[in-house]
């Protein structure tokens, strides 16, 4: 009894002593000791290279979204970025022990957006990818007959089961994550499923392996060389592909429930004019945007129940088989995205025309036909 009564005292000597020591840490150095939480996309727009590259524009863009309460700036910086894996991708001595330095380009923007109080997504395209299988054909999507296989507006596709097409994008996002950005966001990270890509031949794929298990392994090698770097991962799907049907799931790769257990957002792109005409009843989608968006988070919601996951959708800030586009089907694509808790919204605009979105976010009213933004990726 009297040496549980000396243990329980000596406990309560030591955490006294421990309370006291801590109280003379500063706050800085507490900080430092504990890890920092992730900073996340949250009301962003899109931002190309070009953009990015051109003083005026950047400022212009930087000023106006600002003045419209947005804080991400999502830049597209794969070209960029893949310069120097690619020169060893050439050379076919790409290996896992590779090491790239920080981009000088990107964690000088970097730095001035975090400056100017902005959250920097840095979106990746993946598979997709016409310098990488130009400088090396083997690594690409097949066609019969041996050509490479071509999607709707032409591009080349690198085979997702290739273990070097995979750690080349790894090592990209490293890239990315060491010139200090905040989060990678990856695009096309899925099978392509335009024109024929039913008949598209893969030369590496592995008996056994489904689609769907090649895409989380993919992610599951750049969760593990970015954990270090305190970024966030997310991940650009089809907006269709909330409505998960199996057909879907299994052409493309994208199940989001298992997907979830790697990534920190999921941006589905819920552009209403992207769902074909009929799709839900609707004969043209693309004048809906509030139904479209709500639902698409909705079901998206639903498939990640219970994942710790953010829901940051794609809407749609261009004028495409969209009569009523303007200012009103800005902000009822954003009314959507709060009706149902997502934690965000990003605006895409192809050629970074966003008069309308600013003016609907500051609340002025601008009709459709003020706008000439027409230019939109496939997805």
């Amino acid at each position: 009894m009297v040496r549980n009564l000396t243990i329980i005292a000596m406990a309560l000597v030591l955490a006294g002593l421990i309370f006291f020591a801590l109280s003379f840490v500063s706050q800085q150095a507490v900080e430092e000791i504990l890890p920092k939480a992730k900073r996340t996309s949250n009301r962003g727009l899109y931002i190309t290279a070009w953009t990015a590259q051109t003083p005026s524009r950047l400022s212009y863009i930087k000023k106006q979204a600002r003045a419209a309460g947005l804080n991400t700036i999502v830049v597209d910086a794969k070209a960029l970025l893949s310069k120097p894996v690619l020169e060893v991708v050439k050379t076919k001595k790409l290996t896992n022990q590779a090491k790239f330095g920080p981009n000088e380009w990107l964690a000088k923007l970097t730095k001035e957006f975090h400056e100017d109080g902005f959250i920097v997504t840095v979106r990746l395209v993946v598979f997709k990818d016409d310098h990488l299988v130009i400088a090396r054909p083997d690594l690409g999507v097949k066609i019969e007959g041996g050509g490479l296989y071509r999607d709707l507006k032409w591009g080349r596709w690198a085979d997702p089961y290739s273990d070097e097409v995979r750690l080349y994008n790894e090592l990209i996002a490293e890239i990315a994550a060491l010139s200090g950005v905040d989060e990678v966001q990856f695009d096309y990270i899925r099978f392509p499923a335009e024109r024929s890509s039913h008949k598209a031949i893969y030369p590496l794929k592995k008996e056994g392996v489904s689609k769907v298990d090649v895409i989380n392994m993919f992610l599951a090698g750049v969760q593990k060389r970015l954990k270090k770097y305190n970024v966030s991962i997310a991940v650009d799907i089809f907006g269709v592909t909330a409505w998960q049907s199996k057909n879907d799931i299994e052409n493309i790769g994208q199940d989001l429930k298992k997907m979830a257990k790697y990534i920190d957002v999921l941006s589905p792109m819920f552009y209403p004019s992207h769902f074909h005409a009929g799709y839900d009843g609707f004969a043209n989608p693309g004048s809906h945007p509030y139904y479209f968006v709500a639902k698409g988070v909705e079901k998206t919601k639903q498939i990640l129940s219970g994942e710790v996951v953010a829901v940051v959708p794609w809407i749609q800030g261009f004028n495409l088989r969209s009569p009523n586009f303007g200012t009103n089907y800005i902000l009822e694509q954003v009314k959507a995205c709060k009706d149902e808790s997502a934690e965000g919204y990003l605006i895409w605009n192809a050629s970074n025309k966003y008069e309308i979105t600013f003016s609907a976010l500051k609340g002025k009213g601008v009709t459709a036909t003020e706008d000439k933004a027409t230019v939109t990726r496939e997805e």
